[in-house]
């Protein structure tokens, strides 16, 4: 289904303002399953998104274990609302790449010296941790 795409909907999943359409789509890959592709992870790793559920499923759809995505994954296992969401980001954590990605953002590099992305994922970490 195109309309359910993040490849065919690249637009509006990297459009500041489209946290519906985002929300919806990324909602439709996390509810049935969806393995993402390489073109979706680098589309999903462009994504600026504040909105807590939206971060938790990015986390989850690219499933890496990156120190960010750890940080994703936090956001996304403190989510009430979205049963799977929370579920799914715990099975997810490494509570040793946890560890290291604490340190890095938040004890090793200051809040200037991270790219846009970073400092949004680090600020929002902050509110839920």
């Amino acid at each position: 289904m195109s309309t359910y795409s993040i490849e065919n909907s690249k637009d509006s999943i990297l459009r500041p303002n489209s946290e519906f359409e985002r929300r919806i789509i990324l909602q439709y890959y996390l509810d049935n399953d969806i393995k993402i592709n390489e073109i979706e992870k680098d589309i999903l790793n462009e994504c600026y998104v504040s909105e807590h559920e939206s971060i938790g499923i990015i986390g989850c759809l690219l499933d890496d274990k990156s120190l960010l995505n750890s940080l994703r994954l936090v956001i996304g296992a403190n989510n009430r609302s979205n049963f799977k969401l929370s579920t799914l980001s715990n099975s997810l954590l490494d509570s040793e790449i946890l560890k290291k990605a604490v340190s890095y953002y938040f004890e090793e590099n200051k809040y200037d010296s991270l790219n846009r992305n970073e400092q949004i994922i680090r600020r929002e970490f902050n509110i839920v941790y």
